[in-house]
Formats: structure tokens, C-alpha cells, sequence
């Protein structure tokens, strides 16, 4: 069934998002009046007993926070193989080779052989020859360079990419 894998983002008052929900809690909130739709689907819907009515595909919180006005909130994606995917965008950070979830490797910027963590700051998506060729080297001592520095994301990137 094509409705229980769709997932629904869900914004803050203020557009930020948030986290993403099933579609049955996204329209529980919107039934009980706590959200509004922002955007639909184009082709799903969900069949009620008076009819179909459209899928919600992002919804807004009416009444609540809006987190961009909150100072220095300190929450931080928690670190994945899909997340370090999604940030960098499914492309090895040193030859910039497209890669999918399943092909790509997580590559330690500094080993943890050399005492490297295994943090935002220290991991990219390689491909299976970059990876390789680096081995458990450090970077100054390959012929190779990062196209980006490595750095933790934002929580709403995270949830924003999954969506897109």
C-alpha cells in the first residue's frame, strides 16, 4: 500500500521542519484543528466514508512554537549512514561520483586508526575506489582532496532532504 510508505513532513509555526509522521498522525492533528495543510500530492488520496479527500504531503502546526525564534536550540541529526548520505547528497566528496545509500562507503577523513572519531566533522560518502585509494592514509599524505568540508547539519536539512 502506497499510503503507509509516504511519509508527511511536519513544519513549525514558522515553516521550519520538523520531523517527518504517518500520514494518520499528521491528519489527526489536522482534524483536531493543531495544523493546516501546506501542500498535497498529486495523485494519492485517502478514501473516507464521505469521500476522498487529498494526501497531505507537508503539514503546518497552527498553534505551538516556532523554533526559529528559540536561541542556540542545540538539536543536532543524529549520525547515519542514510543522514551522511543525504548531506552529501549522495556524491563521494573527493572525485564527486554519484553513489547510491547501498554503494557508498563512510570514509574517516582522519582515520580511526590515526585516532580519528567517528563524528560529522570527520566522515564522508566515498565511492569504493576513493575509499580504497585512501585507505586508513591521511589526506595530506594521498595525491587526493575533499571537495567540501565535512560538517554536522542542521536537523531540519536532514528532515527537509528526506522529503525531496
Amino acid at each position: 500500500m502506497q499510503l503507509a510508505n509516504t511519509p508527511v513532513l511536519m513544519l513549525s509555526t514558522g515553516y521550519e521542519p520538523l520531523y517527518q509522521t504517518s500520514w494518520k498522525r499528521a491528519l489527526t492533528a489536522i482534524i483536531g484543528g493543531r495544523a493546516e495543510v501546506i501542500e498535497v500530492h498529486d495523485h494519492l488520496t485517502i478514501g473516507t466514508s464521505s469521500g476522498p479527500i487529498p494526501f497531505p504531503v507537508k503539514v503546518r502546526f497552527i498553534t505551538g512554537i516556532i523554533i526559529a525564534r528559540i536561541k542556540r536550540i542545540n538539536v543536532r541529526a543524529q549520525l547515519s549512514r542514510r543522514n551522511l548520505f543525504l548531506r552529501d547528497h549522495g556524491s563521494c566528496q573527493y572525485c564527486g561520483m554519484q553513489v547510491s545509500l547501498k554503494t557508498g562507503t563512510i570514509d574517516h577523513v582522519v582515520p580511526r586508526s590515526k585516532g580519528g572519531l567517528h563524528t560529522w566533522e570527520n566522515v564522508v560518502i566515498a565511492c569504493i575506489p576513493c575509499n580504497q585509494k585512501k585507505g586508513s592514509r591521511l589526506i595530506s599524505n594521498t595525491s587526493m582532496s575533499l571537495i567540501k568540508k565535512p560538517k554536522s547539519p542542521a536537523l531540519s536539512d536532514i528532515a527537509y532532504r528526506q522529503i525531496i
